[in-house]
């Protein structure tokens, strides 16, 4: 979290006044080029709470949109670990970092509590939580940015959650006539064939079997189902009202 307590490592606070001692944009630069390593979350994270100059150009909104939540997963239990307002999760989320975004959009998939408490307060309590307009979180739109930008191991699991939500926000009816319940299936269905396959592709190269190499020509047989389209059936069910 950008807000914990400053090291105390002697090496680490000599590094971080270095760095602070640096100009403004080449700091800025540094500091993206952490955001964006593959575990860019957490080196920001420890990075940031070396000292006050860091923290402070950490929170930069350049910085905040280019961190790489890639190597966070997430499940019932992690989500408890990010159930802070003032936490990264939520800063860069607001921020508009889509990583984060998706991963809120889980977070409401799976019907996290905490978090669907916090975006319910959002539309109804902006001024409350001394959050911008253009800072508030919306369900809909955290659920529209995990179908556009999630993994596909994470859309492939999320399958039924998906169905569940547009049925208990559009109803049954609606989610029906439009097709988005076929579209989500298909979509979701590519992703597992997708998933299958690479891990059958990853055995076999293990075994270095000729014949079981031939799958490496053979993808899987299924047209992908374009998250567009999943994207095009869910704005006509849930037009945005936010600008």
């Amino acid at each position: 979290m950008l807000h914990r307590c400053l090291s105390q490592n002697p090496v680490e606070k000599k590094m971080a006044v270095n760095l602070a001692n640096f100009h403004p944009d080449i700091l800025n630069i540094i500091l993206v080029l952490v955001a964006t390593s593959s575990d860019g979350a957490r080196d920001l994270t420890r990075l940031a709470a070396t000292c006050k100059t860091l923290l402070e150009q950490a929170k930069e909104l350049d910085i905040l949109k280019a961190v790489n939540f890639q190597s966070f997963t997430f499940t019932s239990e992690d989500f408890k670990k990010h159930r802070n307002r003032k936490g990264l999760l939520c800063v860069c989320a607001r921020a508009g970092n889509l990583g984060a975004r998706s991963m809120l959009g889980k977070a409401i998939l799976v019907q996290d509590p905490w978090f669907l408490g916090m975006i319910y307060g959002d539309s109804l309590l902006p001024f409350h939580w001394h959050i911008e307009p253009n800072e508030a979180l919306y369900h809909r739109d955290l659920v529209r940015t995990f179908i556009l930008h999630a993994t596909p191991k994470d859309v492939a699991s999320m399958c039924h959650q998906l169905v569940s939500y547009v049925i208990t926000y559009a109803g049954s009816y609606a989610a029906r006539e439009h097709g988005i319940i076929f579209a989500i299936h298909e979509m979701c269905s590519y992703n597992v064939a997708r998933l299958r396959a690479t891990r059958i592709r990853q055995n076999q190269l293990e075994h270095g079997s000729f014949s079981r190499l031939l799958i490496w020509l053979d993808p899987p047989n299924a047209e992908p189902f374009n998250r567009d389209e999943v994207i095009f059936l869910f704005d006509k069910l849930f037009p945005s009202v936010h600008v």
